[in-house]
């Protein structure tokens, strides 16, 4: 993942109007100075990825509001995979979900974490997200996918339309759903699938045209 640098100017503005660290604003203060540090160039370089990671651990431990050290931990998980030690990453995100359940950016990405290791482990963090945000499409197109992988068509299919429920337009699993009904020969799926994906975008054509000509060939 590579957070762009727009992301941290826009967490900047929030913390402006935020709550966090109400009570605290000496972190405060060392929070907003780090966020800036990550936005002083067009290019933020590795170490500086680093250094912002560890002063935002350094923060979540002088910290006593269980809910900021969450959030201090989230920052640094988000700086270690820029700099690419997605380990340590998934380290910062486990113990911000620990200390805040609720905390749906940390579970998503711990589900992205174990995906290819854990399956099971990636499908309980995905779900641990639509426990606390049930109209998040991310979470049900990942768990289609995953679903898909593992062979089990209709729990693939099945979150695939919730993330279509959830966020008309979204072309991903409506395309991906395509697939799995060709997959099972279901040609009038398929194709109420295909002409839903065209009408929105295209998204892999060469990959739903294959689909839909073998689903139809048979």
């Amino acid at each position: 993942m590579n957070i762009m640098n727009k992301e941290w100017k826009n967490a900047i503005d929030r913390l402006f109007d935020d709550v966090r660290f109400s009570e605290d604003k000496k972190n405060r203060k060392s929070f907003m100075k780090t966020l800036k540090l990550l936005v002083k160039t067009d290019y933020v370089k590795k170490r500086v990825y680093r250094k912002a990671a560890l002063e935002f651990m350094k923060i979540a431990k002088s910290t006593a509001d269980p809910i900021d050290k969450a959030y201090s931990l989230g920052w640094a998980g988000r700086c270690y995979e820029d700099y690419g030690d997605n380990r340590l990453a998934a380290t910062c995100y486990a113990a911000a979900s620990e200390l805040a359940p609720s905390d749906t950016f940390a579970a998503e990405r711990l589900g992205d974490y174990f995906w290819e290791s854990d399956s099971a482990e990636s499908v309980r963090q995905y779900n641990r997200v639509l426990e606390y945000d049930p109209v998040c499409s991310r979470a049900y197109y990942k768990l289609g996918k995953l679903h898909s992988n593992l062979g089990e068509f209709d729990k693939a299919v099945d979150r695939y339309q919730k993330a279509i429920e959830v966020h008309n337009g979204y072309i991903a699993p409506i395309a991906e759903a395509a697939i799995e009904y060709a997959k099972k020969g279901d040609k009038e799926n398929t194709i109420r699938m295909f002409f839903l994906a065209m009408a929105n975008d295209v998204y892999e054509f060469e990959k739903l045209e294959e689909a839909l000509l073998s689903c139809l060939n048979n």
